[in-house]
């Protein structure tokens, strides 16, 4: 009895040692993580330094983004110089604090990436401070020449959820259901 409580406490102790990690397990790397989660720390360190071209560099030429206004952005170029005229405007001297990062791997080489994030600093136009934001984005990031980039993203702000609700919008219904 004794010889086999002994061999189940082994075995329980080897058994993390012996499973493969989340990463591994959907099929990224632990390398490939970190390589991800540089990516998010790049942007945040840019974005507290108003450092567009800095921010823009981990996306894809080709890539598809959508700002926290909607505005849906194809390529890099035009999405940079949307982030230009942000920071010289609303957004400069903001702090972005990346607080999660959760990666999942659909590939070793394409990742869904969800980044939790709070930001403050941001001002209106007459100059007066703007309420500090929580915000999701979601981003498609392919391995491209050993290269992590981001080819899709999408922000989206975090708000209550009865504020959400906008049951003045004609193309909502009390069910929260587009109409036709």
């Amino acid at each position: 009895m004794r010889t086999k409580l002994s061999f189940l406490a082994v075995a329980f102790l080897l058994l993390p040692v012996a499973l493969p990690s989340p990463a591994d397990a959907q099929g990224g790397s632990a390398a490939d993580e970190k390589a991800i989660r540089d990516v998010e720390t790049r942007w945040e360190n840019a974005w507290n330094s108003n450092d567009v071209p800095a921010m823009s560099r981990d996306f894809a030429p080709d890539t598809d983004a959508i700002n926290l206004a909607g505005e849906w952005f194809k390529g890099r170029a035009p999405f940079a110089q949307s982030l230009e005229e942000l920071h010289s405007d609303k957004a400069k001297g903001s702090i972005w604090r990346t607080e999660e990062t959760s990666i999942k791997f659909l590939t070793p080489e394409i990742a869904i990436v969800h980044v939790l994030i709070n930001s403050h600093g941001e001002h209106n136009p007459d100059g007066s401070p703007r309420p500090a934001r929580h915000a999701i984005l979601t981003r498609v990031e392919v391995k491209r020449g050993g290269q992590w980039l981001i080819v899709a993203s999408q922000a989206t702000n975090i708000v209550p959820r009865a504020s959400a609700l906008l049951l003045d919008n004609p193309r909502v219904t009390p069910e929260g259901t587009l109409g036709q």
